[in-house]
């Protein structure tokens, strides 16, 4: 990881946490961090998210820019962020779990790293989607696949 790429993430992690979220700041910073290139980007930009920041939207271009990658590899570093994004941000990782749930690809290829998943990637999934099933039961046929995967 080069420094400047460590730089736009302390910059990024900066601008969430005590400068605003400013959108037009964080889509600046992300085109930098997207242009550093790198395997971690999407997975470092799914650690960022916090239920604490004061600005959705800042935090949905997160969102947005670690969704950019093809499904292999967003579902990669989701599964790799997901247990610390699940007690750490769990509204978030709720929000981040219902987008891969509601595109098939997405959730297809969910089901198929699950299964080789570690422990605690598995319990953060089967966790959350549990919750997700609570709240809204419209989700249940996308989820059962998940869970058994994740069982």
């Amino acid at each position: 990881m080069s420094k400047n790429y460590e730089s736009i993430i302390m910059e990024l992690r900066h601008e969430l946490k005590e400068r605003g979220a400013r959108p037009q700041i964080i889509d600046g910073l992300l085109a930098k961090l997207l242009s550093c290139g790198g395997k971690s980007i999407a997975s470092d930009l799914l650690s960022l998210l916090s239920d604490g920041d004061e600005a959705d939207e800042g935090t949905f271009s997160l969102i947005h820019a670690a969704e950019s990658f093809d499904d292999i590899v967003y579902v990669q570093a989701l599964l790799l962020a997901f247990p610390r994004l699940a007690s750490s941000a769990p509204r978030w990782a709720s929000i981040v779990l219902m987008r891969v749930l509601n595109k098939e690809g997405a959730r297809v290829e969910l089901v198929r790293q699950l299964r080789n998943a570690s422990v605690p990637e598995k319990k953060a999934i089967g966790k959350v989607c549990e919750r997700i099933n609570s709240v809204n039961t419209n989700f249940l046929a996308k989820t059962i696949p998940v869970v058994l995967a994740a069982s």
